[in-house]
């Protein structure tokens, strides 16, 4: 993983724009976003998607950006039978969340940013997947064997 990515992570702060970043330092852009669902009464009757939006390097967003820095607050995290951890959070300006997956040296194997998302509050693991819950009312749902996501509500 990238060395500055890391040691920002130690100071609390994540790349706050939509990514998901994997420890090749490849980086998919992303969309979280939502439509209106009149069934979804516990969702604030919306329904959230995901989309991806294209590709690139770390080191090539970071070249495109002058300053994508998002301080962040952890809100939940779960130790996994692999000793590595599971973090969720938020961003600083209150409609943001992130989830981060450490390794057992703290290094930053996998983590998602989302400026749509909302905070992510809470985690759980069922069945061999990880859940993540937003505060509004999604979760995304992580394999923490190749890092592949959904989201459910």
């Amino acid at each position: 993983m990238n060395k500055e990515l890391q040691v920002r992570w130690m100071n609390n702060q994540l790349i706050g724009l939509d990514v998901i970043i994997n420890d090749t330092d490849i980086v998919k852009y992303i969309d979280i976003f939502c439509t209106q669902n009149n069934k979804l009464k516990n969702a604030f009757e919306k329904e959230y998607c995901l989309s991806y939006e294209g590709k690139s390097t770390l080191s090539g967003l970071l070249e495109r950006y002058n300053d994508p820095w998002s301080e962040i607050q952890i809100n939940d995290q779960l130790l996994l039978s692999d000793n590595s951890v599971v973090i969720c959070g938020e961003g600083e300006m209150g409609n943001e969340g992130f989830i981060v997956r450490i390794d057992k040296n703290k290094n930053i194997k996998w983590c998602l940013y989302s400026t749509q998302s909302n905070p992510f509050m809470e985690i759980t693991q069922k069945n061999n997947r990880i859940y993540v819950q937003s505060t509004s009312k999604f979760y995304v749902v992580l394999n923490p064997f190749d890092d592949e996501i959904s989201i459910i509500q």
